[in-house]
């Protein structure tokens, strides 16, 4: 969604129209999860973190300056939330998230396909979870999210250089960890 449309819709939800957040929701929510997750580590948390911060989105809807991006001001909210719910629960959780590719009709070619770009994503989300939740929460927001250094600086209050040289040594750790990942299911196999 454009950053037009959204401006229009903040605008609507300003002026009283509720029924309007509901494409903020929707067009966000994949994101605003993804990276609860990400910081919390746990399904359920995230669920809630998530939730939270959409109430708290709408909430303060009124403090929102259209002259920065509404997604930025959105993962600020989520960031805040995912560290106070660590805060208040020191437990975290490792769950795994799967989502579960359709093969469907397509060729055996095709099916391979899906199926190694299957692999590689839930290695990636394997090794994702062994990281530090400040490392996994950086990448998320970068690769996932495609937030700009300078939307990180915004959303985390980390300085933009730190952000630069935290996602490198982010960016190693998840190497590694592949790595080591991908080593032990060799071993496995032999």
């Amino acid at each position: 969604m454009e950053e037009d449309s959204i401006l229009t819709i903040i605008q609507k939800v300003k002026k009283g129209d509720i029924a309007c957040f509901n494409e903020l929701i929707i067009n966000f929510e994949k994101q605003v999860f993804s990276l609860a997750l990400r910081i919390v580590k746990n399904h359920e948390d995230a669920e809630e973190v998530a939730q939270d911060s959409f109430v708290k989105a709408y909430q303060r809807i009124r403090t929102f300056r259209e002259n920065a991006k509404f997604s930025t001001w959105l993962y600020r909210i989520t960031y805040n939330n995912a560290l106070n719910k660590i805060s208040a629960n020191r437990r975290i959780f490792l769950q795994d998230e799967i989502h579960e590719n359709s093969l469907g009709e397509s060729s055996k070619d095709e099916s391979m396909s899906l199926l190694r770009d299957k692999e590689r994503r839930d290695h990636i989300k394997q090794a994702m979870i062994n990281l530090k939740p400040q490392e996994s929460m950086l990448i998320t927001l970068y690769y996932q999210n495609e937030c700009s250094l300078q939307e990180i600086e915004d959303i985390t209050g980390i300085n933009k250089n730190s952000v630069k040289v935290q996602l490198h040594r982010a960016r190693r750790r998840l190497a590694e960890e592949l790595k080591l990942l991908l080593n032990n299911e060799i071993e496995s196999l032999q």
